[in-house]
C-alpha cells in the first residue's frame, strides 16, 4: 500500500474518531444540563470530561485536513500551523482530559475513604480552570515551536536541538500518560479494596448505597481502564522514540489517534454502564420526538 493510500485511511479512520466523539460527548453535556438528577458533583466533573473531549475532536479537525490542503508558505503558513493546523491545541484539550480523570479518581476515593472530607462542587469548579491553565502551559512549546516545512509540506515542530526534543516529549509523556495511570492505579486499587471491606460488614440498611457506590466506581475504573489501553502503546513508543521507524512521526500519530481514540470512547462507556444515563438520554429522544410531532 502507497504512503498516500496510507495517509487518507488514517484520516478517514480519524474523522470517523471525530465524528462519534462530538455526538457522543455533546449528548453526555446534554444530559447533564438538561436534568436535575444528573447535576451531582461526579456528573459536574464528567461533563467538563466530556467538554474537553469535544474540544480534542474539535481541535484535532484542522490537522487532519492539512493532509490534504497545501498551506501557504512563509510566516503565514507558519501561524496556521501554530494556531490552527498543527493541533497544539487539541493536545492541551487532551492533557486536560488526561487531568480531569486523576481529578474524577481523587474524587471518587474522598467520596469513599473520607465521605466527611468529599471534595465539594465548589472545589472541584475551582480546580477545572487551573487544570486546564497547566494543560495549556504544557502544550504551550508545541504551538509556540510548530512552523511550515515547504519541502514536506506538512506542519512540524522544530526544537532548537534534538536533546530538547527528547526532553520535552518525555515530559510531556510523563505528565500526560505515566504519571496520570500510576495515580488512578493507586487511588482505585485502594477505593476498591475498601468497598470490598466494607460489603462484608455493612448492615442491610446501608447495602443500597453501596451498591450504588460500586457501580460508579466500576464505570469509572473502567474509564481509567481504557485511558491506559489508548494511551500506554503512546507512551512506549514515546521512551522508544529513537528506536521506532519513523521516530517522531510514527510516535506523533500513533499518540493522535490515541488521543481521539480515548475521548470517543468514554460516552460510550457511560451509556453503556450507566442506567440512569441511558434512561435520559432515552426521555430526552422521545422528548424531541414528541415535540417534532406537535409541529
Amino acid at each position: 500500500m502507497s504512503t498516500s493510500m496510507i495517509s487518507v485511511v488514517y484520516a478517514i479512520f480519524l474523522g470517523a474518531m471525530i465524528l462519534f466523539n462530538m455526538v457522543g460527548n455533546s449528548m453526555v453535556c446534554i444530559v447533564v444540563l438538561k436534568n436535575k438528577a444528573m447535576r451531582t458533583s461526579i456528573n459536574w466533573l464528567l461533563f467538563y470530561l466530556a467538554i474537553a473531549d469535544v474540544l480534542v475532536a474539535v481541535f484535532f479537525t484542522p490537522c487532519i485536513l492539512s493532509h490534504f490542503i497545501k498551506l501557504p508558505s512563509g510566516i503565514v503558513g507558519d501561524m496556521l500551523c501554530k494556531f490552527l493546523m498543527g493541533g497544539g491545541f487539541g493536545w492541551a484539550s487532551a492533557s486536560a482530559s488526561s487531568f480531569l480523570l486523576v481529578l474524577i479518581a481523587f474524587e471518587r476515593y474522598h467520596a469513599t475513604l473520607h465521605p466527611l472530607k468529599m471534595l465539594s462542587r465548589g472545589r472541584s469548579l475551582m480546580l477545572v480552570p487551573v487544570l486546564w491553565i497547566v494543560a495549556i502551559l504544557l502544550a504551550a512549546p508545541m504551538v509556540l515551536l510548530f512552523i511550515y516545512r515547504e519541502e514536506i509540506q506538512a506542519c512540524e515542530i522544530v526544537f532548537p536541538n534534538y536533546l530538547t526534543s527528547r526532553f520535552y516529549h518525555l515530559i510531556w509523556s510523563c505528565c500526560n500518560e505515566f504519571l496520570p495511570i500510576c495515580i488512578m492505579g493507586y487511588l482505585y486499587t485502594r477505593i476498591v479494596l475498601c468497598l470490598r471491606e466494607r460489603s462484608l460488614v455493612s448492615a442491610s440498611s446501608q447495602t443500597k448505597v453501596l451498591h450504588s457506590r460500586h457501580k460508579v466506581t466500576r464505570m469509572l475504573i473502567l474509564v481509567s481502564v481504557i485511558f491506559v489501553l489508548c494511551w500506554t502503546p503512546s507512551a512506549v513508543l514515546c521512551a522508544l522514540t529513537p528506536l521506532v521507524p519513523g521516530h517522531r512521526v510514527t510516535v506523533d500519530k500513533v499518540a493522535e489517534a490515541s488521543a481521539l481514540l480515548n475521548s470517543c470512547l468514554n460516552p460510550l462507556l457511560y451509556t453503556l454502564h450507566s442506567q440512569q444515563f441511558r434512561r435520559n438520554l432515552a426521555s430526552l429522544f422521545s422528548c424531541s420526538r414528541r415535540e417534532k410531532k406537535t409541529k
